[in-house]
């Protein structure tokens, strides 16, 4: 009987202790739960203060193409207190504009092939129903003009924001949208990140890629837009760039939609951050240049370091 009585007195403390412990555990959890969510709020501050001083930096100086230019060929430091700084600065005019592209081919079936042609390159297999979805997100009714089957993303979701591509997160959920409706895949394998951008309808020469330069002068010499994507030197005006006289007036009249140019009035700016043994960050923004102002300011990510 006592041998009875000292078991159940045992098994009764052994669950007391694992009751005790599984308690500890939850508030332990919950203690570096609130620890976390205190650190990365303090990580946001930081790096939005951070951030005011580099504008501040970034409005004292005088930029001039030459200066852009060879900034744009690589990373550089900046020193701030009980942090590292690196600072990528590149034309934010070196894209094709979304918006702009896609309200040209609604009145021009030029800028429409040409759009769909590129979307056939990278196998896209509706292109037709993909240009009809972004044309369709540009205007602002509720009705499927374009006459894709079921092009318009607002009819069915209803938060969805129409008028305008705002931005890569924008875009994002329209590429997903054409995928939830196709299967397919291929539309996640184009180089959007690296062709298209939603702040400048002006295309600056000295910047811009070979594959945006396929697209705009599908019809001009390839060897010349090879010369030009090496950006081997600054091009001082259209006439410097080296194509010939007519095609020179030809690019003067704009292409798709863009001017065209060689000066660049708005900054793409990215900007990794390292604060103490705290954290990490990465923010992008675009300055511009004249009114020194910031647009699009995002904070990429956060990372706590353990």
């Amino acid at each position: 009987m006592n041998q009875n009585k000292k078991g159940v007195v045992l098994f009764v403390t052994l669950m007391m202790i694992m009751l005790l412990l599984a308690v500890v555990s939850i508030f332990l959890n919950k203690t570096k739960e609130t620890k976390d969510n205190v650190t990365y709020e303090n990580a946001l501050i930081q790096t939005n203060l951070i951030m005011q001083d580099l504008l501040l930096y970034l409005k004292k100086i005088k930029f001039d193409e030459d200066m852009i230019y060879y900034a744009a060929k690589a990373p550089f430091p900046l020193g701030f207190e009980d942090s590292s700084v690196i600072i990528k600065i590149d034309s934010a005019q070196k894209y094709i504009d979304i918006n702009t592209l896609i309200t040209s081919s609604v009145t021009n079936n030029i800028t429409a092939d040409k759009f769909v042609s590129l979307l056939y390159k990278y196998n896209i297999s509706q292109p037709e129903l993909f240009l009809n979805i972004l044309q369709d997100t540009i205007d602002t009714d509720i009705e499927e003009k374009n006459s894709g089957l079921q092009s318009e993303i607002i009819l069915t979701v209803p938060t969805f924001r129409n008028g305008k591509i705002y931005s890569k997160i924008h875009l994002n959920s329209i590429i997903d949208y054409y995928f939830d409706k196709t299967g397919d895949k291929a539309i996640y394998e184009f180089p959007f990140d690296d062709v298209f951008g939603f702040s400048s309808s002006s295309i600056d020469m000295n910047f811009v890629s070979m594959d945006v330069m396929n697209i705009l002068f599908d019809d001009a010499n390839s060897y010349i837009l090879e010369i030009i994507a090496k950006h081997a030197k600054v091009y001082d005006t259209i006439g410097d760039l080296p194509f010939d006289e007519y095609y020179t007036n030809k690019i003067n009249q704009g292409v798709l939609g863009h001017s065209i140019s060689t000066n660049t009035t708005l900054l793409k700016v990215k900007m990794d951050l390292i604060y103490k043994t705290q954290f990490k960050s990465s923010i992008s923004f675009d300055y511009n240049i004249d009114s020194k102002g910031i647009s699009n300011y995002t904070i990429v990510n956060i990372e706590l370091v353990e």
